[in-house]
């Protein structure tokens, strides 16, 4: 069995594809797991639709709203108890064959271990079609390939096991998305598998919560060209990096957490300094050093008000 994780927020106007897509899904051995987070529109009106005609969607309604997507998606992670799990956005569309495809992936991994696989997927909206074939541009298999990415992979491309999710329960300090602690942690603790294969419609629109995604990396660098003023360190991943050091640190292997330290101590390093680290340290931007020399060339390295 399969649980999909849905949180849910004012989506009247996507959500209806979206379940859909999961009640078509050629794998039916699932379970819908929805929380919402105080929709003010038809949203609850629409699931409880659904949740009447199939005994697979559940509803969540324990009176906690006002979470916020990460600790919303995250607060879901405790009614999961079954062996494999997904995230679910409100407003993509999931392939007929994606939690089939993926399944069957997880199914070939060691399990005693954490284990999460990712696929890639479709950018898309209904006045375009699809516009590009891959949302994913790089699969980073280590934290130097991933740190400066901030989330870097999007948590609704990916199914993980009950192992990973015992992982992800343990609370942290701080949350700066629910898809960037499900990296973290299948990097740190486990493996991580991708199917380098679109396996979703991600949707994009002006509500988008993660943003528009770029599509190709050549508009990923004209975007990042035109956005100068968004830092190289994101101060909200910043934390979120921080409060999974101070909690797992003690855990996790001499590498990883010695990277993480080197990372977090980079905004407090004077400017040649930091790009004698990233060098030295081979850290990276989608596969390269010098591209992430070019972004640290290009924009300020962070916003924050450092202490300590």
């Amino acid at each position: 069995m399969i649980d999909i994780l849905m949180a849910t927020y004012n989506g009247e106007d996507f959500i209806r594809e979206q379940v859909e897509s999961i009640i078509q899904q050629s794998f039916q051995g699932w379970n819908l797991i929805v929380h919402d987070d105080g929709s003010c529109d038809k949203t609850m009106e629409i699931l409880m639709e659904y949740a009447c005609q199939d005994q697979r969607i559940r509803i969540i309604d324990d009176g906690i709203v006002h979470l916020g997507v990460a600790k919303n998606f995250m607060h879901l992670l405790a009614y999961s108890q079954a062996e494999y799990v997904m995230f679910c956005d409100q407003d993509d569309i999931w392939c007929v064959d994606k939690v089939q495809m993926m399944y069957d992936a997880i199914k070939e991994r060691n399990n005693s271990v954490a284990q999460a696989v990712y696929s890639n997927a479709y950018l898309w909206n209904p006045e375009r079609g699809v516009f590009s074939e891959r949302n994913t541009l790089t699969y980073p298999d280590n934290l130097k390939k991933l740190l400066f990415l901030n989330t870097g992979i999007q948590g609704a491309a990916a199914m993980f096991n009950a192992v990973l999710r015992a992982i992800m329960l343990e609370p942290l300090d701080h949350y700066a998305m629910h898809d960037h602690v499900l990296i973290l942690s299948a990097l740190v603790y486990g493996e991580v598998t991708y199917i380098d294969r679109p396996l979703m419609y991600y949707r994009q629109h002006d509500n988008n919560v993660t943003g528009a995604a770029p599509g190709s990396m050549f508009k990923k660098m004209v975007w990042a060209y035109r956005n100068r003023h968004v830092p190289v360190v994101d101060e909200n991943h910043y934390k979120g990096v921080r409060a999974f050091l101070n909690h797992h640190g003690t855990m996790m292997g001499f590498d990883d957490r010695r990277t993480m330290a080197i990372f977090l101590r980079l905004p407090y390093d004077n400017y040649v300094k930091r790009f004698y680290v990233v060098i030295k340290e081979r850290f990276q931007l989608f596969n390269s050093v010098w591209l992430l020399v070019l972004k640290m060339l290009l924009r300020k390295f962070h916003n924050m008000t450092l202490k300590g």
